[in-house]
């Protein structure tokens, strides 16, 4: 036996087939080397860039005839290893954050996005963790 339909309401008429607010955000579609420019801009202006495209600096600490490509605890001096060790694990962090969010939406299977996603994770935190040295061996006569 067929049962009749109910009655819509006022609401359901006026609504429809609406779902959520009913309005969806802009989609920006970015050329993906666009995108990789944008990101090494970024790296290369949190990583001390900018210092060593203006300042003359050392490419590494000297010692007599030893040279020793260190991070000189002095808030004054930065060479430019300094500067490559901090825009290496930046690069790392964003590679990890970029593994996470793929595996994350990854439709491939669980298996291959979860390994995306558990690499991703590691990375980012072993990024952060040396950043984090790297700003406490910096900043060590602050503390």
């Amino acid at each position: 036996m067929l049962k009749k339909k109910p009655k819509s309401s006022k609401f359901a008429k006026k609504f429809g087939k609406q779902k959520g607010l009913g309005w969806k955000l802009p989609a920006f579609n970015f050329h993906p080397a666009a995108i990789a420019a944008l990101v090494f801009l970024a790296v290369f202006l949190a990583g001390g860039g900018l210092y060593l495209l203006f300042e003359p600096t050392l490419p590494a600490i000297s010692v007599g005839r030893q040279i020793y490509p260190i991070v000189p605890s002095q808030l004054t001096t930065q060479t430019l290893s300094e500067s490559l060790l901090a825009m290496i694990f930046l690069f790392a962090g964003v590679g990890g954050g970029y593994m996470v969010w793929n595996g994350l939406q990854s439709p491939v299977g669980h298996r291959p996005s979860t390994i995306k996603t558990t690499v991703g994770i590691i990375m980012l935190v072993a990024s952060l963790a040396s950043l984090y040295i790297l700003f406490l061996v910096k900043f060590s006569p602050l503390f």
